[in-house]
């Protein structure tokens, strides 16, 4: 995957037309700040996204269940004593 950074793509924004898939990146902090996927192939990732934002969701929900759970069990813990 190439990789494009912000000053690039500041000084050049004719290159966004050229690009397919990239990762945007600011090179003075080191990081990445996403990625760029062309409208084009927009149809065939868009899937695989949505799936894994599933799949984090349902994980993020379950651990919060969880404590969820503790903090019931220990509340009930708590009455009765």
């Amino acid at each position: 995957m190439i990789k494009y950074g912000v000053t690039e793509i500041q000084t050049k924004p004719s290159l966004i037309k050229s690009m397919k898939i990239g990762e945007i990146v600011d090179k003075r902090k080191h990081i990445t700040l996403g990625y760029f996927i062309s409208a084009k192939y927009e149809d065939i990732i868009r899937p695989i996204i949505d799936k894994i934002d599933k799949e984090e969701k349902r994980a993020k929900l379950k651990r919060l269940k969880a404590h969820q759970d503790l903090e019931f069990a220990e509340i009930g813990v708590d009455d009765g004593v």
